[in-house]
């Protein structure tokens, strides 16, 4: 039954996927900058940690994305430099099970990119085994994001 003053909204339950809080989101997003030591994981540039709230050069990119059903967690996160996050939103570059890069179309790539993406080079992931891509992640993006098939 539905009750006009509990504070939870009318005694229905929060759906699962929409109750992380933007303070979560904000120590997720600070928590992986540091898993990856604020290095790009595809190009491997790296950059001084900063004070603001969101990093300059830097964006914490999820490998199955939210809205396709990937969890919150950094087993589905990459960091990468602003424009590789868009390359690899874009399904421009991807990452095989066990971390090489690939560039399904080079081409695509503007030419800042591509002096950045060494195809078949293993991505910059954190050193400690718990934060580095799932490899469940890495084929969504694949097959669904950059519909890469061999």
């Amino acid at each position: 039954m539905i009750d006009e003053n509990d504070p939870d909204g009318f005694g229905e339950r929060p759906l699962a996927g929409f109750t992380h809080s933007i303070d979560n989101h904000l120590a997720f997003y600070r928590f992986a900058l540091t898993a990856y030591n604020f290095r790009c994981a595809i190009s491997g540039l790296k950059f001084a940690p900063d004070a603001l709230i969101l990093h300059e050069h830097l964006q914490v990119v999820p490998i199955h994305p939210r809205e396709l059903g990937g969890a919150l967690e950094i087993g589905n996160a990459l960091v990468l430099e602003a424009s590789m996050a868009d390359a690899f939103a874009r399904g421009l570059i991807t990452a095989s099970d066990d971390w090489q890069v690939i560039v399904p179309r080079p081409e695509a790539l503007a030419e800042e990119q591509r002096q950045h993406v060494v195809a078949g080079r293993v991505l910059f992931v954190p050193s400690e085994p718990m934060f580095r891509p799932v490899a469940k992640n890495l084929q969504f993006h694949r097959l669904t994001i950059a519909r890469f098939h061999r």
